[in-house]
């Protein structure tokens, strides 16, 4: 079940435009590209508790490179110990490699914040 945003429930749909919208971003094109796949075929209620689980990170933190707030190629999805920690630091490409890798196994493993207990599903 792989829904176009235009499919998803409205809520999340405004959930999703909020996180967003915020960094002046089209919601739409942000779910494509961002959310994974694995995340999105299995439908509404994951997509929500993966966003919900995540933050939107810029590899080029805005506090020092506002012209780049929205710009598709400086954000990327992690976890928020990892955003947190490092700050208004420039994120390494290991940065943005582990959030992916962690984004792709909480599709599977439904832990999203890596404390050993399932966060979604059960």
């Amino acid at each position: 079940m792989n829904l176009s945003f235009s499919e998803l429930p409205e809520d999340l749909q405004d959930y999703i435009s909020s996180r967003f919208l915020q960094y002046g971003m089209d919601p739409e094109l942000a779910y494509n590209h961002f959310i994974p796949l694995d995340v999105k075929m299995q439908g509404p209620d994951m997509i929500d508790a993966f966003l919900r689980h995540k933050h939107i990170s810029h590899i080029y933190p805005v506090s020092t490179f506002p012209n780049l707030e929205s710009s598709f190629s400086n954000i990327f999805l992690e976890d928020p110990q990892e955003n947190m920690s490092r700050g208004n630091l420039i994120a390494s490409d290991q940065d943005i490699l582990d959030a992916q890798i962690d984004n792709y196994a909480d599709a599977f493993d439904y832990d999203f914040n890596d404390d050993g207990n399932l966060d979604f599903g059960f």
